[in-house]
């Protein structure tokens, strides 16, 4: 008989719900949920494996709590999560602090996430920091879960602020190229839809060949540029254009935003 570990999702929107939904495939995972709107959980749990908590207290014990809820609704719940005593606490609160939920959950054993928006469809990048002092038990649990919904990397909390730069608000820098070299397609004669499926599917295309190769980007780059070629002409007018200047610009904008609402939190 396989061992169990009971986990807990405290807030069930559109995150919260994202890895209800991913650990509910888990049969080694007894998943419970709960919403302060009742119908949101029902959703969620409707035909899966999930139970459905009438009240916050019914969590106390469990071997983690998923604290799905948006920063600005934590204060009011703090006494009542720091009363219910897991395990761990894994957080996906934008902006929240370790030190600051290991102070109000009046615990040590806390994990900080910070997913992007593709955990939607199990294809999220996660950052995870860990609380010192855990055991590497408690760093399994927390990378399984993190790892449900995509993939998982583990970073000092102080690099944050530039992962969201490079993956949290990265993600849209992805939609805007692709967008764009969509559009480009419209110009030369593609049809808008179909483009946009052609670019995205060569996104995918680029992410695989680097994943698989672990070679350098600049290496593959190199390797589609042939002498006097047409990649090397489009290349060319990347940079005329500033385009690596936009895009470090534009990650150090996303980190240093993050950084000031990561205070004011």
């Amino acid at each position: 008989m396989k061992e169990t570990t009971r986990i807990t999702v405290i807030g069930t929107g559109n995150m919260g719900g994202a890895f209800a939904e991913a650990l509910s495939r888990n049969e080694t995972i007894e998943l419970s949920i709960f919403d302060s709107y009742r119908p949101c959980a029902d959703n969620v749990a409707k035909n899966k494996p999930i139970t459905v908590l009438d009240d916050m207290a019914q969590a106390k014990g469990t071997d983690a709590i998923i604290i799905a809820v948006k920063p600005q609704v934590l204060p009011e719940i703090y006494k009542d999560l720091s009363d219910l005593k897991p395990g761990l606490f894994i957080s996906i609160a934008a902006g929240v602090t370790l030190e600051k939920l290991q102070a109000n959950l009046k615990t040590k054993k806390v994990v900080r996430f910070m997913p992007n928006i593709a955990a939607k469809v199990g294809k999220a990048v996660t950052a995870v920091a860990f609380a010192e002092g855990l055991t590497e038990k408690h760093k399994k649990l927390a990378m399984t879960v993190a790892s449900s919904v995509g993939s998982a990397f583990e970073l000092d909390e102080n690099l944050f602020s530039a992962f969201i730069g490079i993956s949290g608000s990265g993600i849209a820098y992805m939609f805007d190229l692709m967008h764009h070299m969509a559009m480009g397609g419209v110009k030369q004669g593609i049809p808008y839809g179909k483009a946009l499926s052609i670019v995205a599917d060569t996104m995918i295309s680029a992410a695989e060949l680097q994943k698989s190769t672990g070679k350098n980007a600049m290496d593959l780059e190199a390797m589609v540029c042939s002498a006097k070629g047409t990649t090397i002409e489009g290349v060319a007018k990347l940079a005329e254009g500033g385009f690596a200047n936009a895009v470090l610009n534009a990650v150090d904008a996303a980190a240093e935003r993050s950084r000031e609402l990561e205070k004011k939190a």
